[in-house]
C-alpha cells in the first residue's frame, strides 16, 4: 500500500498537467470548474504555493486533481461541505483508476476494497474528536432549550440561564413551538464557536446560535442575532460534521411530504400539524436525498407512493434545483408536484410568522389540490400574454400553425428517406439564423459533421441562385475535393456557405447519439443541465424516437415508447419550450397515404402530441402509384399533412419540392415565390469523388 500512496501522492503533483488538458491555464484566474457555480468573471485560480490545489474565491470551492477528475470525467456530484464550501462526493478508488488512464500513469488499480482516501492517524483523531464534541453540543444544547430538562439542572450557570431564554426567544420570533423544537432535539448555545474551527487551531468569534440536529454527529447552528454584520453574513448559517438531510426519517411513511431547502422552513410546515416536511439544507444535497428515497424505497419494497409537494426558494439557483428534483424524482416514479406556499413571503417561514391562520391554510388547501389549479391557470395565461410563436421557416407550416411553433410536443413522421430530418435539420437552423433561439439537437442515427455538412450543402443550394455548378451534396463537401477540383467561383460559394453557417451554427447544439444511445432521461438531464447553465429555454429536436434507448430492459417496444414520449411532454411542460420528435413508420405504409395510424406503433405518440404531420411523397395511395419511382425524381413532391393539431384546424396539407441531393426543402405553397424558386433553383449534383454533373443532361 506505501506504493500505491506514492502514487498518490505523484497524481496530486500532476495537477497542473491535468488543467492544461482542460485548457486551463495556471497563471492566472479562470472560470470556476464547479458545475453548480455560474461564474460570470474568473474566480478560480491554481494555488503555486502548494501546487495541488485550485481554489475558487467565489463558491470557496478547494479541490486537488482527484476531486476534479471526479467532476470532470465522472461526472460526480457536488455538495455542501462544512461552512457551505463545495464538495465533490465521489469513490475514490474510482478516480484515483481515472486519474491514472487520463494522465496515462503506469501503476496497479486501486480496488474497491481500497475505496477511501488515505486518512493519516492525526487526522482520523481530529474527527473522532470532533464527532464527540458535536454530540456533546446537540446534546447539551437541546436540554438547554428544553423548559423540563433545564428546570432539572440545579444552580444554572449565568450562561445556561442565558441560553434557555435567548432560545426560547428565538424560537417564539420565528413562530415556532417548543414541542416541535423538542421533538427534533433542537437547542440554543449563547456562546457557540466551530468545533472544526478550534480543532483546527483556529480562534472563531463565538455568537449565538440555534442548533439543528440533522444527524448523530451533525448540525446546523444558525446566528440568532437580531443584526448580523455584513462580513459575517457567510457564516449565519454553518454546519458541522456529516452532510445528512433534515427528517429523512419521513420517507418511512406514505403520506405527503413538502420538500423545502431550510430546516426552519421544513418545521414551519410542521407547526401547522398538517403535514411533514423535509430540509435538503441546501439545493446542492438533491443527490444525497435522492439516495436516502431510494433506501427508503428499497426497504418498502412495492409499499411506497409518497406524494412529494416541492417548495423551494422561488429564484434562480431554486428553479434550477426543481428542475433537477423533478427530474429524478419523475425517474424514480415518485408522484410530485412544484408547489407556492409562501405567496407574499420570502420562505415558508416568513409566512408563517405573518399569519399563522393564513398559511396554515394555505397548506391545507396544497394538500388538497398540489397542483392548484385556479392559480396556474391565471400564470399560464399570464405568461402566455407576451409569448411569441417561434418561425419554423416555412410560411405555408406557420400558417396552420398559427404562426409558428409554442410550448408542447411536435410530432414529425415518415417513411425512411423521405427527409424526416433534413426538414427538422432546416427548421433547426432557420430557428438559430433568424429567430435568434438556441436548438438542442439529439441526433440518435447521423453524426455531428454529418449533419453539420447537410446543413452546409443546403446553404451552398440557397446561395447558388441558379447557378448550375455551384451547390455542393454532402459527401463532396466532406471528401473536400472542392477545395482543389473547382473553379474560383464554386469555391467562393463554399466558403460563403461556411461563413454563414459559422454564424449561428453554436445555437444548433447537436448531441450525437450515433454510438452511445441516450434514454429519454439522458436527455432530460441534458436539457436541465442547459437551462440551468445559460438560462436560455431552447426548442429541442429528437430524431428520432425509434432508436432512443430503451429506459426499462425488460419492458415492451411500445411501452418504452410510451414512456419516452410521456417525458418528452413533461419537458415541453416544464420549460414552456417546443419539443419536436421524430418518428419512423414501418415498411407497410410505404404505399399508403399518411395517418394516424401510421402512429400506432408508436407509443402514445397520437394521443401525447399537439401537433401531428405526416410526411409523404405526392401521388401516394393512386393505383399507378411506385414509391420507388417518385424517391428517384428531383426534386421530390413531398406533403406535409397535419393530422392532429390541438389548438387548430387539422386535415390540411402542405406542398414542398425536397431536393434530396442538396438537403434543402422549398415551400411550394408560398404565393411571394414558391414556383418560381422551383423553376430557377439549380440541378447541378455531385458525385462521390466530388466531381460536377448536371442532372438534365
Amino acid at each position: 500500500m506505501a506504493k500505491d500512496n506514492n502514487y498518490v501522492e505523484q497524481l496530486k503533483g500532476m495537477l497542473p498537467q491535468y488543467l492544461d488538458i482542460l485548457g486551463v491555464s495556471t497563471k492566472g484566474p479562470f472560470k470556476c470548474l464547479n458545475p453548480n457555480h455560474m461564474d460570470k468573471t474568473p474566480s478560480m485560480s491554481f494555488d503555486a504555493k502548494d501546487g495541488r490545489h485550485v481554489h475558487c474565491f467565489g463558491c470557496g470551492a478547494t479541490w486537488d486533481i482527484f476531486d476534479l477528475i471526479a467532476v470532470n470525467e465522472l461526472k460526480s456530484p457536488t455538495i455542501d461541505g462544512p461552512y457551505g464550501k463545495p464538495k465533490v462526493e465521489y469513490s475514490f478508488s474510482e478516480a484515483y483508476n481515472e486519474a491514472l488512464k487520463v494522465l496515462n500513469v503506469d501503476a496497479r488499480p486501486m480496488t474497491q476494497s481500497e475505496h477511501k482516501q488515505p486518512e493519516n492517524e492525526r487526522e482520523s483523531q481530529l474527527r473522532a474528536k470532533r464527532d464527540e464534541v458535536n454530540a456533546f453540543i446537540v446534546e447539551n444544547a437541546s436540554k438547554l432549550l428544553s423548559t423540563s430538562e433545564f428546570n432539572k439542572i440545579k444552580n444554572p450557570k449565568p450562561e445556561q440561564r442565558q441560553s434557555h431564554e435567548l432560545g426560547l426567544k428565538y424560537l417564539q420570533e420565528r413562530g415556532l413551538s417548543p414541542e416541535v423544537a423538542e421533538r427534533f432535539k433542537v437547542g440554543f448555545s449563547s456562546n457557540w464557536a466551530s468545533p472544526t474551527a478550534i480543532l483546527k487551531g483556529h480562534k472563531p468569534q463565538e455568537t449565538p446560535r440555534l442548533i439543528i440536529p440533522t444527524g448523530p454527529f451533525s448540525y446546523i447552528a444558525r446566528d440568532s442575532r437580531d443584526s448580523i454584520p455584513d462580513n459575517e453574513q457567510n457564516y449565519k448559517k454553518m454546519k458541522e460534521g456529516p452532510v445528512h438531510i433534515f427528517n429523512e426519517e419521513a420517507l418511512s411513511k406514505n403520506q405527503p411530504i413538502f420538500i423545502v431547502e431550510g430546516e426552519i422552513d421544513a418545521m414551519s410546515i410542521m407547526e401547522t400539524g398538517k403535514a411533514e416536511a423535509i430540509g435538503l439544507g441546501s439545493v446542492a444535497n438533491i443527490n444525497i436525498f435522492m439516495k436516502a428515497l431510494y433506501k427508503a424505497k428499497k426497504a418498502r419494497k412495492d409499499d411506497f407512493y409518497p406524494t412529494f409537494l416541492i417548495a423551494l426558494d422561488n429564484d434562480d439557483a431554486g428553479n434550477r434545483a426543481i428542475n433537477m428534483l423533478t427530474t429524478q424524482l419523475n425517474h424514480a416514479g415518485a408522484t410530485n408536484y412544484v408547489v407556492q406556499i409562501a405567496r407574499g413571503s420570502k420562505d415558508a417561514n416568513e409566512a408563517l410568522v405573518k399569519d399563522r391562520a393564513q398559511f396554515t391554510k394555505d397548506i391545507e388547501n396544497t394538500l388538497k389540490d398540489p397542483s392548484n389549479r385556479l392559480q396556474g391557470l391565471l400564470d399560464y395565461i399570464n405568461r402566455n400574454e407576451e409569448v411569441e410563436a417561434i418561425s419554423t421557416g416555412f410560411k405555408n407550416l406557420d400558417k396552420v400553425l398559427d404562426g409558428g411553433l409554442y410550448e408542447g410536443l411536435y410530432g414529425i413522421g415518415a417513411i425512411s428517406s423521405l427527409g424526416k430530418t433534413t426538414f427538422a435539420l432546416q427548421i433547426a437552423d432557420y430557428i438559430a439564423q433568424y429567430d435568434k433561439k438556441p436548438v438542442l439537437y439529439f441526433a440518435l442515427e447521423m453524426g455531428t459533421y454529418e449533419l453539420m455538412t447537410k446543413s452546409i450543402s443546403r446553404i451552398t443550394f440557397e446561395n447558388a441562385q441558379g447557378e448550375e455548378t455551384l451547390a455542393q451534396g454532402t459527401r463532396s463537401l466532406l471528401k473536400g475535393k472542392w477545395k482543389q477540383r473547382y473553379n474560383k467561383a464554386q469555391y467562393a460559394n463554399v466558403m460563403q456557405s461556411f461563413k454563414e453557417y459559422g454564424d449561428f451554427y453554436s445555437d444548433v447544439i447537436i448531441h450525437d447519439g450515433s454510438e452511445a444511445r441516450p434514454t429519454i432521461y439522458d436527455i432530460s438531464k441534458t436539457v436541465n443541465s442547459y437551462v440551468a447553465r445559460t438560462g436560455k429555454k431552447p426548442v429541442v429536436i429528437i430524431d428520432y424516437l425509434q432508436i432512443l434507448k430503451p429506459t426499462n430492459d425488460r419492458g415492451t417496444d411500445k411501452a418504452n415508447v410510451t414512456t419516452s414520449v410521456n417525458e418528452m411532454k413533461k419537458i415541453a411542460t416544464r420549460y414552456h419550450i417546443p419539443v419536436i420528435v421524430i418518428s419512423s413508420f414501418n415498411r407497410l405504409n410505404y404505399n399508403s397515404p399518411v395517418s394516424m395510424e401510421a402512429f400506432k406503433e408508436s407509443g402514445d405518440i397520437e394521443y401525447s402530441t399537439d401537433v401531428l404531420i405526416g410526411l409523404q411523397l405526392s401521388g401516394v395511395g393512386q393505383e399507378d402509384f411506385d414509391v420507388n419511382e417518385a424517391k428517384k425524381q428531383t426534386p421530390r413532391e413531398v406533403e406535409a399533412v397535419i393530422l392532429k393539431n390541438r389548438n387548430g384546424a387539422t386535415g390540411d396539407t402542405l406542398h414542398y419540392a425536397y431536393y434530396s441531393m442538396f438537403n434543402k426543402f422549398l415551400d411550394m405553397d408560398d404565393a411571394e415565390g414558391g414556383t418560381e424558386k422551383l423553376t430557377t433553383a439549380p440541378h447541378t449534383q455531385v458525385d462521390d469523388e466530388g466531381r460536377v454533373f448536371n442532372s438534365e443532361e
